[in-house]
């Protein structure tokens, strides 16, 4: 049934449609350690084990956008390697091969992270009386993952000019951690 109701290739046109838009600090927000401690000291170790649930909820529903986006983001650049291809300059090809990498790294990030937060919540269930497992142990992985996907919309937005001003506006429009790469301070 799939094959007949996949959807057809993707151009440039069609991926700024269907494209998650993740803001860049819940992303980071939700992945970072340290609130951990001023809440766990702040109230009962029942209200935190609800409140840590409900981060390993919003992180799970970042991870699958995240692996939304890129996956959606590969099939649009497949299709400019397989129409394109001859046509655009050796930069640009560059860009494209580094581009396809980040997104696999990052989905393949997401997917791990996703996985883990899962295992999480079913012994947060099934096993009350263990202790609250702490974002702590995924900082190494979620810094990966978002670096990999900052990485990648920042690649978006700068492929995203070869196709023209409405284009490249459309598409900065749907990125989030662009926007938050240029909020920083420069020099």
């Amino acid at each position: 049934m799939r094959l007949f109701t996949r959807y057809p290739e993707r151009s440039i046109r069609d991926v700024y449609p269907f494209f998650y838009y993740i803001e860049g600090e819940i992303l980071i927000g939700s992945f970072h350690p340290e609130p951990e401690q001023a809440y766990r000291t702040a109230n009962t170790s029942t209200e935190f084990r609800k409140w840590q649930i409900r981060r390993v909820h919003l992180a799970i529903h970042l991870c699958r956008h995240i692996s939304a986006n890129c996956h959606l983001l590969q099939e649009w650049t497949t299709y400019e390697r397989k129409l394109n291809w001859e046509a655009h300059s050796e930069p640009v090809r560059v860009g494209l091969r580094e581009f396809q990498v980040r997104c696999m790294r990052a989905r393949t990030a997401a997917f791990a992270i996703r996985f883990r937060l899962l295992l999480w919540l079913m012994r947060m269930h099934m096993l009350p009386m263990l202790p609250v497992p702490s974002f702590r142990s995924l900082v190494d992985h979620s810094n990966r993952l978002i670096e990999s996907y900052g990485a990648a919309e920042t690649l978006v937005e700068t492929l995203s000019l070869l196709y023209g001003e409405e284009i490249h506006e459309n598409m900065v429009a749907v990125l989030g951690m662009v926007e938050l790469e240029s909020d920083e301070p420069e020099g």
